[in-house]
């Protein structure tokens, strides 16, 4: 009998001390990716100093706690509204980039180009806006997955004058 009491004794005080105390964890990660910048790069035209190729590239960043979720589930996107359309509207989608885990402190990014003509009304004089969000699956809430419940949607998007591709020509 003495021998079953120790036996128990030695199982519970095993099972006690080798439990990884990381394992019975509750806090939630405080997770939050952040539309960061947007930022334009233009390729003269030889022949003309007033056109050339834009490039516009949207970049999101972690600045909470290591992002994890299944591919697909969620995407950047990247949307040009030109003069006249409304602000309550986003605009045209111009590229979408999916991605999925994204570390502390990582970047993802969607890239657009265009041919720019800076002397022109639609562009020099009237120049787009650019709008980035980060767009997520709407079951991603109810996956019971908190390494990518997003805990701050107020900066997944960001909007920036297409005013600074001109200043490169």
């Amino acid at each position: 009998m003495k021998t079953f009491k120790i036996l128990s004794i030695l199982c519970i005080a095993f099972s006690i001390f080798s439990c990884d105390p990381e394992e019975n964890s509750t806090e939630t990660p405080n997770i939050d990716l952040m539309a960061e910048s947007i930022s334009f790069s233009v390729v003269v035209d030889s022949n003309n100093p007033f056109t050339g190729v834009a490039t516009i590239t949207g970049t999101i960043r972690n600045i909470g706690d290591n992002y994890m979720s299944n591919h697909n589930q969620q995407s950047i996107y990247l949307y040009e509204r030109s003069l006249g359309t409304p602000t309550t509207q986003l605009g045209t989608l111009v590229a979408q980039q999916s991605f999925q885990n994204l570390d502390t402190d990582e970047t993802a990014q969607v890239t657009f180009s265009r041919t720019w003509n800076s002397s022109s009304p639609a562009e020099g004089e009237f120049p787009p806006e650019y709008i980035i969000l980060i767009s997520y699956d709407p079951d991603l809430y109810i996956d019971n997955n908190v390494h990518n419940d997003d805990t701050n949607q107020s900066n997944d998007q960001l909007l920036v004058s297409g005013e600074g591709i001109n200043n490169l020509f």
